[in-house]
């Protein structure tokens, strides 16, 4: 029964240790690698959505079956617009999965440092 007690302990210390020094190589390598993957995935689907092909493909197609000159000029000026802006909106898409990429890296370093930060200012033992 000493045994079997004695592994059970032994298998909760290594796991515990063993899971609290592999989570920032985790985080760091794995962890990150999936973030990138997610966003670039996030990313195509977006573009997906937007259809650019479409809208530059059809660039020069008049709307509404409007074949005169002013028809054309009024489809093309409306699809240059509907793309400018359908751009700007994956490129703010871009710069928050950007940012969310940089609060990853950033998080375990800053709660690491708020931690550290708390133990040494003794602020812990004055809320209790």
């Amino acid at each position: 029964m000493h045994s079997r007690t004695g592994a059970v302990a032994k298998l909760l210390i290594v796991d515990l240790f063993g899971s609290v020094a592999w989570f920032p190589v985790w985080w760091y390598t794995k962890g990150l690698e999936r973030v990138f993957v997610w966003v670039r995935r996030s990313l195509q689907y977006r573009a997906a959505s937007y259809a650019f092909r479409i809208w530059i493909k059809n660039m020069l197609v008049p709307m509404y079956g409007q074949y005169d000159w002013t028809g054309r000029l009024v489809s093309v000026f409306m699809r240059i617009i509907v793309l400018i802006g359908r751009s700007v909106a994956f490129v703010a898409e871009a710069l928050v999965y950007g940012i969310g990429i940089i609060a990853w890296i950033a998080a375990p370093i800053i709660f690491a440092l708020l931690a550290a930060w708390n133990i040494t200012s003794g602020a812990f033992l004055r809320n209790v």
